[in-house]
């Protein structure tokens, strides 16, 4: 419990840290108008689908690190050259990605126009887009070199990383938004030049440090291969497609919310905060968790997988109820926060009317986030992205159409929840089965 607990509390933290740079621009957003922030969280929404597909796959670089860590002691060279193989091939995935984001993002005003998004909404959301799309680079190469920290206990880095991320970041995007005047621009520019920023002096860091001085990605330039991205796509592609799933539920509901009106739209972009918030700290701890695993995995070591899984569920299970719970005793904090109370058209009481359903999803959203990250510690993949697919698609957006029909945002957010309900509850099979299958048969290396 004490080393989930160390290797969680400081990822957790980066997390949070994290969420405050998006918190930050939504709350710029709202001081600048209703409007911005219904734009400025739609632009947001696209780039990060996006930014989730792909750091979907780099991510998986923390994974490949974990488990060739694990060899250390018994294959000390077959792990070091794995590790520099996960490292370089999480850097040529995220410049090649990069190309192709950049030429996705052109098409973002003729898809919102098709999803049915007013003309001016879509207008204001692109000043946004344009201009934070050029973190995408630094973004990816940050998670390469948090990766690499994590994977091999280095967590604390990850954290101090996050916290110089805020101080950047925050000054910089409220001096270009307000005083230059730029607005949403201004937010998206801020966001981009921080991670630039951020990325060199971490990566300077990072590589002069003697434990991965082994790593450093400008020495041996020959490594670079297109063979080095096999492992990191291979496990990371299903990946992707499991949060294109989760992801689609999420912001199929943004676009569910444009349709009725720029209030409820508003209100679902300040939801969506609520949900990462506790996303983000679900999400900490279970990489946490995973990177546990993922070393034990390359050990051989199931009995501690097992031990490992049930300790985190307990954890997670008992911190969501709290949160949910809180969230629902406190909604004033988070109206006082975003200025709902003087934003007019009954704003504040349909943030209260919805939040209750929100709160709810918190306890299965953990569920499905932990049981999903456990797996992809010991490298299965491809079963939960189909489980993905059955429960996001099959239950959650025809859910969410339906009920919104009746019920407006209200039904968007109960549509969401019982995907991620029925999707956390058959991933909770799948990892049981899986560990009591495992801890009566020698290991299988096979991704299913």
């Amino acid at each position: 419990m004490r080393l989930i607990l160390s290797l969680a509390f400081p990822l957790i933290i980066s997390q949070l840290i994290a969420l405050t740079l998006v918190l930050t621009d939504i709350w710029f957003m709202s001081h600048i108008s209703v409007a911005a922030l219904a734009a400025g969280g739609l632009g947001a929404s696209v780039y990060n689908f996006i930014f989730i597909m792909v750091s979907s796959v780099v991510g998986c670089v923390a994974n490949l690190v974990a488990i060739a860590y694990g060899k250390l002691v018994a294959q000390k060279e077959v792990a070091q050259e794995q590790i520099n193989e996960a490292v370089k091939g999480g850097i040529l995935v995220s410049f090649i990605s990069t190309v192709g984001c950049l030429f996705l993002f052109s098409y973002a005003p003729s898809f919102l126009a098709k999803a049915g998004q007013p003309t001016e909404v879509i207008q204001d959301a692109m000043l946004y887009l344009h201009a934070v799309k050029w973190a995408m680079l630094p973004s990816l190469l940050i998670l390469v070199f948090r990766g690499l920290a994590s994977a091999t206990g280095n967590v604390r880095s990850v954290m101090f990383m996050s916290i110089a991320t805020v101080i950047i970041n925050v000054p910089l995007s409220y001096v270009l938004a307000f005083p230059l005047e730029l607005g949403l621009a201004g937010l998206g520019y801020g966001t981009a030049l921080s991670a630039f920023i951020v990325v060199m002096g971490y990566g300077y860091w990072l590589f002069k440090h003697p434990s991965y001085r082994q790593y450093i990605p400008w020495h041996n330039l020959n490594q670079y291969r297109l063979g080095s991205m096999l492992p990191i796509v291979g496990l990371g592609v299903p990946i992707m497609l499991a949060a294109l799933m989760e992801n689609g539920l999420i912001y199929g509901g943004t676009l569910l919310a444009g349709t009725i009106s720029v209030t409820a739209l508003a209100i679902h972009q300040v939801l969506l905060q609520c949900l990462s918030f506790t996303w983000n700290i679900n999400f900490g701890f279970s990489q946490a968790a995973a990177i546990l695993v993922g070393r034990q995995y390359g050990a051989n070591d199931f009995d501690a997988i097992k031990a490992t899984a049930v300790k985190s569920f307990v954890l997670m299970t008992i911190l969501s109820c709290i949160f949910c719970g809180l969230f629902i005793a406190f909604p004033e904090v988070i109206i006082n926060m975003f200025n709902l109370d003087n934003s007019g058209d009954g704003a504040a009481l349909l943030f209260k009317t919805v939040l209750w359903v929100v709160a709810i999803s918190f306890v299965v959203d953990a569920w499905q986030l932990l049981a999903i990250n456990l797996l992809r510690g010991m490298k299965i993949v491809n079963g939960p992205t189909i489980v993905t697919a059955f429960g996001y698609w099959g239950f959650g957006i025809p859910s969410a159409w339906y009920l919104t029909q009746h019920y407006g945002l209200t039904g968007i957010w109960g549509g969401i929840g019982i995907g991620l309900a029925v999707t956390g509850v058959i991933l909770v099979v799948m990892l049981y089965n899986r560990l009591v299958k495992e801890t009566r048969m020698p290991m299988e290396s096979s991704p299913i």
